[in-house]
């Protein structure tokens, strides 16, 4: 592989962890406003704004390599957009569920992807691993709260 073509391997894989960031920050933002929780709330705006920070360092990744950042996520992010405020509709705990599982499909796409990047994209993603991570143990939190509040 030349030095050419590997760097744009980088950036092609860094501009598809890009696209599953735009798209779990819009479902943040569009379903934060269908939630009449206000603990599931708050931690969907916190979780919104970290995503936009990841996406805002991954596309100064993607430029640093020379490459042009994703801006839309997608088929796959609108349709996991109306399922989300379809779920946001028949209450928390569905949409949480949504969420824990989208977060965890985030994490796992790094997981799997982490290894065709470069040095200093690979910390970049570990760090960005590591908050989704926290996201997913405060999913899992409130979902165990939500059981309590609200028993189905």
């Amino acid at each position: 592989m030349t030095a050419h073509s590997e760097q744009q391997s980088y950036i092609d894989t860094l501009n598809e962890l890009l696209k599953g960031e735009l798209m779990a920050m819009r479902i943040y933002q569009e379903t934060n406003a269908l939630q009449g929780d206000e603990n599931v709330r708050a931690m969907l705006q916190q979780f919104a704004a970290d995503h936009e920070e990841h996406a805002r360092l991954l596309a100064q990744r993607i430029r640093e390599l020379g490459g042009i950042p994703e801006t839309e996520a997608g088929l796959a992010g609108t349709m996991a957009g109306i399922w989300a405020r379809i779920n946001a509709l028949r209450g928390p705990s569905h949409l949480l569920q949504q969420i824990y599982s989208g977060e965890d499909k985030g994490v796992h796409a790094y997981e799997d992807r982490i290894d065709e990047l470069d040095p200093q994209s690979q910390e970049l993603v570990s760090e960005i691993m590591s908050t989704d991570h926290d996201h997913l143990k405060r999913f899992q939190e409130r979902m165990e709260a939500e059981k309590k509040e609200r028993p189905e």
